[in-house]
């Protein structure tokens, strides 16, 4: 540890993804969802097709169809526990790639600081686990929920730990394996999580990526929109807790408000204003979320970040996942000097931002 006080610097960072992709059609094979899917209603509510088109869609073609309607999403990862291990081992694995990516050594971690809300065991924490996984099992560290913005609420520990001295290499990690506590008899619900990690590596030395402010976080409690019961309140021949989420306009309506109100907030904490940003990684809740930041915020096509098509909704994940790609080059070249806004909203409500900006050319 270190008494020094200073700039909060981004050293690299990392993802990983499960290599199972399962799509719309593989979805749609399992049973609890064949059973439940409402699939004369959901074909009567598919928009720019004829009548006599979607008449001789196959029930899994308007299943396929629908996802991608109401959601954006054509597949997700899905965790394989004989090989992705659990949400701690894909937290290390993301962890590693971040390490590789800062050209740091593990035992140049101070802390640790893991977001997650599907661990493997509450027991160890999975702070200790993620550390023993990497080669440094006497890191102290903690995991914290807060549910899909909870790598921004990470960012925002990580970055006042640095700040104030505390920890000179934080190393801050997402991840979880929502497919895992999925409830599959609810279509609305199945068709949009997936698995994942991402993380990233602050430090108290100067390099590519500054973390230009104070990250904003804030919450308002909702048990409604999304919610889990704990193990603690189960009773002998309950069922295992799945996650329940509510959808409808007003859950979309307040995920953009949500993620607007708090990059806004964020953004005010910098001397940045709208016109100096140039990419905008918002958690991947829903391609109408995303589309509808974009509209809110009034920014060009292609500068508020998208990758649910492909990934689902893996929790705070999707933002470090998005945000990897983006500082490697995969959404396309970034000017010399970046200004990137993040941007997350989760069951609670929790939500946060952030500003980074980044001076190594993407890709390297």
């Amino acid at each position: 540890m270190t008494t020094n006080s200073g700039s909060v610097f981004v050293a690299g960072s990392g993802r990983y993804v499960p290599q199972r992709a399962v799509d719309n059609f593989a979805l749609y094979e399992q049973e609890e969802i064949r059973r439940s899917f409402d699939v004369d209603q959901a074909r009567a509510s598919l928009r720019k097709i004829d009548f006599e088109e979607a008449a001789a869609l196959t029930p899994a073609e308007v299943f396929d169809r629908w996802a991608i309607q109401v959601t954006g999403i054509k597949a997700r990862r899905v965790m394989d526990p004989a090989v992705d291990r659990s949400a701690e081992w894909m937290c290390a694995e993301a962890g590693r790639a971040a390490l590789a990516d800062a050209g740091m050594e593990a035992s140049e971690i101070d802390l640790l600081i893991v977001a997650c809300l599907t661990e493997r065991e509450i027991v160890p924490n999975a702070a200790c686990t993620v550390g023993h996984l990497l080669g440094i099992p006497q890191c102290p560290g903690y995991v914290m929920n807060a549910a899909c913005a909870g790598f921004v609420y990470g960012l925002s520990s990580g970055y006042a730990f640095v700040r104030s001295g505390s920890a000179r290499n934080v190393l801050v990690v997402s991840g979880d394996h929502l497919t895992g506590i999925t409830d599959y008899t609810d279509p609305k619900t199945a068709v949009l999580f997936g698995d994942g990690a991402g993380g990233v590596v602050l430090t108290a030395e100067p390099g590519r990526g500054q973390v230009l402010a104070a990250p904003y976080v804030t919450a308002d409690y909702s048990p409604t929109h999304l919610n889990l019961l704990g193990q603690a309140e189960l009773q002998p021949g309950d069922d295992v807790p799945k996650l329940s989420m509510g959808g409808g306009p007003n859950v979309l309506r307040n995920a953009i408000k949500s993620m607007v109100g708090v990059a806004e907030q964020s953004l005010a904490r910098t001397e940045l204003g709208w016109d100096d940003v140039d990419v905008v990684v918002p958690h991947q809740a829903n391609r109408r979320i995303t589309a509808g930041i974009e509209k809110s915020l009034g920014l060009a096509r292609g500068r508020v970040i998208d990758v649910i098509e492909h990934y689902g909704n893996a929790s705070a994940s999707t933002v470090p996942i998005a945000l990897d790609e983006v500082l490697k080059g995969d959404h396309g070249p970034l000017p010399p000097t970046a200004n990137i806004v993040l941007t997350a909203v989760g069951g609670g409500y929790t939500s946060g931002g952030a500003v980074i900006e980044w001076k190594g050319a993407s890709g390297g």
